[in-house]
Parts: C-alpha cells; sequence; structure tokens
C-alpha cells in the first residue's frame, strides 16, 4: 500500500516527494491549458506564429525606422527583433500565467490536494511548447534571408531554461500577492508590455550605450530578463557580443527569486483558501 503524508508546515521532503510523483498532473495543466486555449479556435496553433510575427513587424517599426536602430545592422533586422521576441515571451508568458495561478486554479485547489507548485511548473510546460514553435518559425527566417548562423545556435534552447524560470519564479512571488490584492492581476499584463520595451528585445546593449547613453544602459542591467534576452540573441546572431554583466546580473536575480518566492509561496498555498 502506498502511504500519502500532508503536512501543513512542510519541515520533511514530503512534499517535494508528492511533487516528483505528481508531475503527469503537470502535463496535464499543460494539456487543459492549451485546449482551453486554442478550443473554438479557427487557427488553433496558427496564432502561436501570428501573434509573434505581428509583435516583430511592430517593434521592428519603432525600433528600426523611427528609432534607426536597423543602421549599420550586420543580420536582417527583422531576425534580431525576432530572436529577442522569443525568450521575452517564454517569460513574459510564464510570469503571467504563474502570478495568476492561485486564483485560476482556486476551484481545483479547494477540493484535491497535490503540491501546488505544479500548477505554475504545468503552464510553463505550456509556453515551451510555444517558444518551440516560435524557434521553427525563426529558423525558417533563417533560410528566407540566406542568414547562416554560427555553432552558438545550438546552445539557444539552453539559454531559454534560465529564462522559463526566472519569469515563473518571479510569477510565483506575485501570486502570494493577487490572492489578497486582485488588482495586480489586470495591472500585470500592462506591466509586461512595458517591460517588453525596457528589455533589449529589438536592440542590444551596445546599442544603448553609443545611440542612448551608458547611463540609461546602467538602468537596463538592473532588468532581470535583460541578461537572459541579451545571451539567447547572442546564440543565434553571430555578431552579437556576450555580455557577461548583465547576464551575471540576471543570474543573481534568479538565484534570488527561487528561494523567496518558493517560500513565499509554501507560506500561502497554506492560507488561500481563507482569502479566495
Amino acid at each position: 500500500m502506498q502511504k500519502t503524508v500532508i503536512e501543513p508546515n512542510g519541515k520533511s521532503f514530503q512534499y517535494w516527494k508528492d511533487l516528483w510523483r505528481y508531475r503527469e498532473l503537470a502535463l496535464n495543466f499543460a494539456k487543459r491549458d492549451i485546449t482551453v486555449r486554442y478550443k473554438q479556435t479557427f487557427i488553433g496553433f496558427g496564432w502561436s506564429i501570428i501573434n509573434p510575427i505581428l509583435n516583430m513587424l511592430i517593434m521592428t517599426f519603432i525600433f528600426g525606422n523611427l528609432a534607426g536602430f536597423s543602421e549599420n545592422s550586420a543580420a536582417p533586422y527583422q531576425l534580431i527583433v525576432y530572436a529577442g521576441l522569443i525568450p521575452w515571451t517564454l517569460f513574459s508568458r510564464s510570469f503571467t500565467l504563474a502570478s495568476g495561478t492561485f486564483v485560476t486554479n482556486a476551484e481545483l485547489m479547494k477540493k484535491v490536494y497535490f503540491p501546488r507548485l505544479i500548477s505554475p511548473l504545468g503552464s510553463s510546460l505550456t509556453s515551451l511548447i510555444d517558444t518551440a514553435i516560435s524557434f521553427g518559425v525563426m529558423l525558417i527566417m533563417m533560410l528566407i534571408y540566406h542568414y547562416t548562423p554560427s555553432f552558438r545556435l545550438l546552445l539557444a534552447p539552453v539559454m531559454l531554461i534560465p529564462m522559463m524560470f526566472l519569469g515563473m519564479f518571479l510569477g510565483l512571488f506575485v501570486s502570494v500577492f493577487t490572492i489578497k490584492y486582485r488588482d495586480l492581476i489586470q495591472i500585470i499584463p500592462l506591466l509586461v508590455q512595458i517591460g517588453q520595451y525596457a528589455t533589449p528585445v529589438a536592440y542590444s546593449m551596445n546599442d544603448i550605450k553609443t545611440k542612448v547613453s551608458p547611463t540609461a544602459a546602467l538602468a537596463f542591467l538592473v532588468n532581470p530578463a535583460t541578461g537572459f534576452v541579451s545571451a539567447f540573441k547572442w546564440c543565434v546572431i553571430k555578431t552579437e557580443v556576450f555580455d557577461w554583466h548583465s547576464f551575471l546580473i540576471s543570474f543573481a536575480w534568479l538565484i534570488v527569486f527561487i528561494p523567496i518566492a518558493t517560500k513565499l509561496f509554501r507560506k500561502a498555498e497554506r492560507t488561500f483558501v481563507d482569502l479566495v
């Protein structure tokens, strides 16, 4: 017989054992999110292609044509923008879905026991599926533009992993407050939209230093997503320079958020029923 131990204080490793035992539930959450998102849609998975392409065209017009960042570009500027959108979209979706995990799954959490971390983990897996589709579109764009990447392209999928976890754990941190302050759920999409333009998606840190000011570049370094987005673009665009400063700062943010967000999330999941 299999014995299940449910502990309110979580002082043992039972919670983490359950997290591994319920790993298939994360896949079911991912399947549910995909089904709900594309149910009764005419295009279906095509939206995973259309949305980032439209976003790329808008950012290309703003930063490439109006701001002039496309001048003297060593690679097709549309490809540079799309390469920046892939990790940012993964981060933003993981962050948005994780931040509302207590609210969107409240009814299920109140009825059935399972490690609550399974819910944001499953949502992050959904984001990975969309990211894989976008990655395939980027490869097709390389063929269209006759762009030959370097061997660093093989490292690109690895660079997406810390980006996903950064979004998920930052979302877990915010989810603790969305239980009580529901206005945050409405504000988060706006913050994500602003963050996209405050992250070197359509430009590089070197562009900020040369075309704006070195002081502005220092401000961009505070952004937790800057280092990982720049690192992914370095993998795709062979003329990009790896920015160790921004990468280490982003990695430091990740190391800080993992224990803090996990502790707050574990504390909140024991009392969220009283607030939802």
